[in-house]
Formats: structure tokens, C-alpha cells, sequence
């Protein structure tokens, strides 16, 4: 019997994709080629970015202004896409002192350089690159859903703590960062659909301990969270790793 046959029945192997990228491995190297493909295919417009409606995209924008003033301060955009946040924030007239974009596909990229020659434009992963200072500001909107083609094989509570204790490490007021609600998608996993959803009172589990806003409001697929990087004491908020794992197991 084969690893994946179980009582004569035949399981999708969690770690090819399904709906985005079938019978292909889920890896970074996927989901850059998938969105440069729809860079190449949509340019600047919104269809590149693959939120089904732009009022779900929007809404995260508008979450981040909502908790901090941006202007004069120093931001990093996470899985920028093709840089829709810098032409949302240049209509609402804000302005950054710096702006930093960094998105694993190359083709987003190259549309946001071209569009965007003041922002620095990074084509690499957040989770290998060296960045050689901190922000002030990181935005996250849409990583949380790809975090299985980051990390096909570990648990999504674990790969969703990894990716916020490293923004977390870089951001010198606060991290925003958005995620697909899994009330809204109750059979995600059993389908072995490539986005990732969350409960929300499983991302307030790992943010124990820190300050943080996570609102639902907006629409019901897409929650919003803003964690401070200071707790109430006024001290940099770090994860507890160790009381995280043994409570929950997922580092291992």
C-alpha cells in the first residue's frame, strides 16, 4: 500500500498543488512563477495580485492607515505584488520617508520598478534575505494565505509564527498582516487547497502576550491584525518561543 492509500481509498498528496499550480510541487519557486505569470498576464492592474474582488484588497490598505500615521516613517511591504499598496497610499496622499518592497516574484517586481522608481524593489524571499536595517512599518497583506508553498511541510500555526516573529524582529513600531478566515472556508484543508485559512482565536493564541488589534470587521473572508512591536510595558515584544512550543507543539 502506497503512502498515500489508506482503506482502498486514494489522498491528494498535500504537498502537490490542487487548484493553483496542479500536480506541482508546492515550493517558493512555484508561487513566484505562478505570480509572475499573472504579472506577465495583467501588469499594474489589479487581476495580478489574485484577490477575488478589489474591495477584499482595499480593505487591508485601509486597516494599516487606520492604526498608524505613515507618513515620514521608514515601510517594508511584504509580498508587494505589483505595488498596489504604493499607488493606494499616494492617492490617500501619504508619503513614507522610505518605502521597501520585497515579493519572491520576479514579473511583480518588474512591474512595480517600473511604475514605482522611488520605492527600493526587492526581488528575493522575506525569509532569506538579509535586510541590513529595520522599518518602522512592515506590511504582510496576502503572505499568510502562501505560507504552504513556503513551507509545504510544517504546521500552518507553525509557518504563520515564523513569519511573524521575523517581521516582528524588523519593525520598530508595528507589524500589519492579513489572513484568510476559516469560518468562511470550513473545508480548506480537506479539499488540500493551496491558500491557507486561520481561525481567528488561533492567531489570538500565538499573539499572547503582545498588543495587537485583530479585527474581522471589513468582510468575512479576510481578517486583519495589527501587532505592536512593544508590549504594555514599553519593551520590544518578542515571541515566547519555548512556552509557545510546549503548549502548542508546532516547532517541531
Amino acid at each position: 500500500m502506497s503512502a498515500n492509500e489508506h482503506n482502498g481509498h486514494t489522498h491528494p498528496d498535500p504537498s502537490l498543488g490542487k487548484f493553483l499550480i496542479p500536480g506541482k510541487r508546492l515550493s517558493p519557486k512555484s508561487l513566484a512563477d505562478y505570480y509572475s505569470k499573472n504579472a506577465r498576464e495583467a501588469g499594474e492592474n489589479f487581476d495580478a495580485n489574485d484577490w477575488a474582488e478589489p474591495e477584499q484588497m482595499y480593505s487591508q490598505f485601509d486597516f494599516l492607515i487606520q492604526h498608524v500615521d505613515l507618513n515620514g516613517k521608514t515601510l517594508l511591504d511584504v509580498g508587494s505584488g505589483n505595488g498596489l499598496l504604493f499607488q493606494y497610499l499616494k492617492d490617500k496622499g501619504i508619503y513614507p520617508q522610505t518605502s521597501t518592497a520585497i515579493d519572491l516574484a520576479e514579473g511583480q517586481i518588474a512591474v512595480l520598478r517600473e511604475q514605482f522608481p522611488h520605492v527600493e524593489a526587492i526581488a528575493g524571499d522575506f525569509f532569506k534575505h538579509e535586510f541590513e536595517e529595520s522599518y518602522d512599518v512592515i506590511s504582510m497583506f496576502g503572505v499568510a494565505p502562501c505560507l504552504k508553498f513556503i513551507f509545504p511541510e510544517k504546521d500552518r500555526r507553525s509557518a504563520l509564527l515564523r513569519l511573524l516573529d521575523r517581521a516582528i524582529r524588523y519593525s520598530n513600531y508595528g507589524v500589519a498582516f492579513s489572513f484568510l478566515n476559516h469560518y468562511c472556508y470550513e473545508t480548506a484543508e480537506e479539499e488540500n487547497y493551496e491558500y491557507v485559512y486561520y481561525y481567528p482565536e488561533e492567531v489570538c493564541a500565538l499573539l499572547s502576550g503582545a498588543r495587537f488589534d485583530l479585527s474581522t470587521v471589513h468582510n468575512d473572508l479576510v481578517s486583519n491584525c495589527f501587532i505592536y512591536s512593544h508590549d504594555a510595558q514599553g519593551l520590544p515584544f518578542r515571541f515566547d518561543l519555548n512556552r509557545i512550543d510546549n503548549q502548542l507543539k508546532l516547532l517541531r
